[in-house]
């Protein structure tokens, strides 16, 4: 569906009766690495386990979640604490039955509100994350405070690099952020667009190697992304692939990445607070004097 009928609003969400939902980031150190395809992509088929699925777009410059999915949004999560929205009107249904929270580059207004103000908009996702078994947050690139608040409040974060020396030097500043603030967030390491699985499985095994040395912690391996045409057009077409290529070899390495994620055992005392109280406890530390 594309067009007006992707302005309505989402219906009442009845709470469940769960815990929290799970809270899974996915990052990079350097950005166009394909973070927003895999975000989508992953969340279509946790939703096809019958699990209730929500992408948060949290990337300030590269926003682009909406498009991937054909969905267009008539606000932001900044609207919520600014204008009074209710939140479940700024969330839009996806394709695959997910849902989607625009945030792009509101993200940078509410990293400058004030923390009294932010306790609003924690108040209303409070209730309205127990509505989702998942939340998948499509974070920023890098190590600013922005990226940093989201990445640090999640269970899991999934780690996007390529074969590019930046992308992997960068990728590692961002594992080197993580350990120092909380050394047993899984982080589970994704080469993407790689000619060959030995490839990154071998860009794998040197980074983890790197985390073993130089900062005495591991990364888990979720599974190397060939270059596949199937992907880059289903782009194009602002259809996920998981959608109109469900035999695509991306595809399989994305449920061979799911069922990795659903075996990493969580924090259950940290899981047991708001998404957005995680998010303001964080969003003051400074990770750049760590590099």
């Amino acid at each position: 569906m594309q067009g007006n009928q992707q302005l309505n609003t989402v219906p009442e969400i009845k709470q469940k009766q769960v815990a929290v939902p799970e809270i899974i980031s996915v990052t990079s150190g350097k950005g166009g690495v394909g973070k927003s395809s895999v975000s989508v992509n992953l969340a279509i088929l946790m939703q096809q386990l019958r699990k209730k699925v929500l992408v948060l777009d949290a990337d300030i410059h590269l926003g682009n979640v909406d498009l991937i999915c054909g969905v267009r949004s008539r606000y932001t999560i900044a609207d919520v604490v600014t204008k009074n929205i209710p939140l479940n009107e700024v969330i839009v249904k996806g394709p695959g039955g997910i849902d989607i929270l625009p945030a792009s580059s509101a993200v940078s207004e509410l990293i400058e509100m004030e923390d009294v103000i932010l306790r609003k908009l924690a108040s209303a996702f409070a209730g309205l994350q127990r509505a989702y078994d998942t939340i998948i947050v499509d974070t920023g690139a890098g190590i600013a405070s922005t990226v940093l608040s989201f990445v640090l409040g999640s269970d899991k974060v999934i780690l996007l690099v390529t074969p590019d020396p930046a992308s992997i030097a960068d990728a590692y500043a961002v594992i080197k952020v993580i350990k120092h603030w909380r050394v047993a967030l899984p982080v589970v390491m994704v080469p993407n667009r790689v000619k060959t699985e030995a490839e990154g499985e071998s860009i794998y095994k040197k980074m983890n190697l790197m985390v073993q040395k130089f900062l005495s912690s591991f990364i888990d391996y979720g599974g190397s992304i060939v270059e596949d045409e199937h992907l880059s057009r289903s782009v194009k077409l602002q259809q996920p692939l998981v959608l109109g290529a469900p035999n695509a070899p991306v595809v399989r390495t994305l449920k061979l990445l799911n069922r990795k994620l659903m075996g990493i055992p969580i924090n259950q005392e940290h899981a047991k607070s708001s998404f957005f109280d995680r998010f303001i406890a964080n969003r003051r530390l400074n990770a750049e004097e760590l590099v």
